[in-house]
């Protein structure tokens, strides 16, 4: 079997439903993310990923403990390169709230997107060569996976990354993007 890498986002939050910016926050998962999760583990009934890891905070290790008992698979230790961006002083506001003039001022206090893909994208090829042979599903976070996501498509998409939502990594992609001397952020 080839190595295959897949992200896959959190279940719902209270914060995500009052579309309150969760950032580095550690939210856990409500019960309609617990059912999400679920939802995705039932999805993924014989797709064959043998490894669920996630991100360190309560919500992604939640949702990975929740697939793996629907597929039976292992989980892993957390992959911390794989948390969600930090959002500084904006962690914890509506984010239909947040004003342009607040956002602006927060800027450099805002993980930057390019500082994302420095930390994802070697974790990511680490993870696979570590796990050579086996397909592997990464709990991760919205503006994490976003980032990646742009980045290996080459363009910065409108839409986010819905709860439960799976990307599937293009390994080959991704050795390109670690291959770049300027990581660039979309």
């Amino acid at each position: 079997m080839d190595t295959s890498l897949a992200l896959v986002r959190h279940g719902q939050t209270d914060w995500n439903l009052a579309g309150r910016l969760q950032g580095q926050t550690d939210i856990p998962l409500n019960e309609t993310g617990r059912e999400q999760a679920r939802e995705v583990g039932r999805k993924l009934i014989g797709q064959d990923f043998s490894l669920i890891l996630t991100s360190p905070l309560a919500r992604a290790r939640e949702t990975a403990v929740l697939i793996a008992q629907q597929i039976g698979a292992e989980t892993g230790n957390a992959v911390p390169e794989l948390i969600e961006r930090g959002f500084g002083p904006l962690e914890g506001r509506i984010m239909a709230e947040v004003s342009d003039e607040e956002s602006a001022a927060a800027a450099d206090q805002i993980e930057p997107r390019a500082h994302i893909l420095n930390r994802a994208v070697p974790a990511l090829l680490g993870l696979a060569s570590k796990h050579a042979g086996r397909k592997i599903m990464i709990v991760s976070h919205g503006a994490t996976m976003r980032t990646i996501r742009d980045a290996l498509a080459g363009t910065r998409q409108a839409q986010g990354v819905e709860n439960g939502e799976i990307i599937d990594v293009d390994l080959a992609r991704l050795e390109q993007l670690a291959g770049e001397s300027d990581l660039v952020a979309f």
